[in-house]
C-alpha cells in the first residue's frame, strides 16, 4: 500500500513540476516550427538540408507530400518549379493552402488535393516529404506511396526534423522549453499537461493533432533499408553541429537535431547510390546502431 501510495504521490509531483515549467495556458503557444514559416522562410529548412536544393525543383514537377499551408508550394513554384501538387489530409490545411495559391497568382501551377488520381503514380520528377516524416501514422506506407507517384528516373527527398529522442522529439515545445522532455515524464503524465492547452482529447502521442509515430534514427534507416529503394545521398545534422556526435550511437539518437536523404527507384548514372556524407550515416544504412 505504501508503495503504492509512493508512486501515485511521484507521478502527482512529476505533473506538477511540469505545469510549474510550462507557459500559462492563457498564453500564446511558443513559436515554432513550421508556424514560423512566412514567404521569405518557408524554404530555409530545405535549403539548408538538402544540397542544390533549388536546383532540383527548377523545371520539375513536384509533389509536395503534406503541403500543409501551402507555404512551400508557393515559393517552390516561384523558384521555379514548373508545377506543384499538394497533398494534405487537413481540409482546413488544402483550403489555406488553396488561398495561398491564389494569393500568388499560381493557380494554375499550384494544385491542392487530398489524395492523388491513379493516373498520377509514375508522373513526378520530384517527391518531396518535408517535417512530415515523424507524423505519419504509417510511415512504410506512405514511403510506398511517394515510390509509386515518382516517376522512373525521378526521386524522393525527406527530411525532417527533431527525431524521437532529440531534445524537442516530442514535439511539445509549444507549451515548455525543457528540452527531452518525452525522457524526463512519461507519456501518462505528457499528455495529460498536454491537455491543458489542446482540447482534442489524445492520451498517447499517436492520437494527437498531426501524430507522432515516435520516428527514432534507427526507425527511419530501417525503414529506408526495408523501401526497396536506392539512396542517393543521407545527411544527418547534429544539434548546434556538436563534433563526434554523429560517430558515438547513443548521443546520435539525442543528439541528432534533423535528418534528410534522397532516393531514387533505380540507380543513378550520374549521382553513385548510398552516397552520404559522414561515417555515421554510413553505419546507419549498414545497420550501426
Amino acid at each position: 500500500m505504501l508503495r503504492h501510495t509512493f508512486g501515485i504521490e511521484r507521478m502527482r509531483f512529476g505533473e506538477w513540476l511540469l505545469i510549474t515549467l510550462s507557459r500559462d495556458p492563457s498564453r500564446p503557444d511558443y513559436a515554432g516550427g513550421t508556424l514560423l514559416y512566412n514567404e521569405t522562410n518557408a524554404l530555409d529548412f530545405l535549403i539548408k538540408t538538402v544540397p542544390t536544393f533549388k536546383q532540383k525543383i527548377r523545371g520539375k514537377r513536384v509533389l509536395d507530400y503534406g503541403c500543409g499551408w501551402g507555404w512551400q508550394a508557393a515559393l517552390m513554384v516561384r523558384e521555379g518549379a514548373t508545377e506543384v501538387v499538394g497533398l494534405e489530409i487537413d481540409p482546413q490545411g488544402r483550403e489555406r493552402a488553396r488561398r495561398k495559391a491564389a494569393e500568388y497568382g499560381f493557380s494554375g501551377r499550384i494544385t491542392i488535393k487530398e489524395r492523388l488520381d491513379e493516373a498520377e503514380y509514375g508522373t513526378f520528377d520530384l517527391v518531396l516529404s518535408s517535417s512530415s516524416f515523424e507524423h505519419f501514422a504509417d510511415p512504410e506506407a506512405e514511403l510506398r506511396a511517394m515510390r509509386r507517384a515518382v516517376a522512373e528516373d525521378g526521386s524522393v527527398i525527406i527530411s525532417f526534423a527533431e527525431p524521437w529522442y532529440s531534445h524537442s522529439g516530442s514535439h511539445m515545445n509549444f507549451f515548455c522549453r525543457v528540452p527531452w522532455m518525452n525522457l524526463w515524464w512519461s507519456e501518462e503524465t505528457l499528455m495529460r499537461v498536454r491537455s491543458r492547452y489542446r482540447d482534442d482529447g489524445a492520451r498517447r502521442f499517436e492520437e494527437a493533432v498531426g501524430g507522432l509515430n515516435r520516428m527514432t534514427l534507427a526507425k527511419f534507416t530501417r525503414i529506408i533499408r526495408n523501401s526497396g529503394m536506392d539512396v542517393r545521398w543521407m545527411k544527418v545534422y547534429p544539434t548546434k553541429s556538436l563534433p563526434l556526435v554523429a560517430h558515438i550511437p547513443v548521443l546520435r539518437e539525442l543528439l541528432v537535431s534533423a535528418v534528410a536523404i534522397e532516393l531514387a527507384i533505380k540507380r543513378s548514372h550520374e549521382i553513385p547510390a548510398t552516397r552520404v556524407d559522414s561515417m555515421d550515416a554510413r553505419n546507419l544504412l549498414k545497420g550501426g546502431r
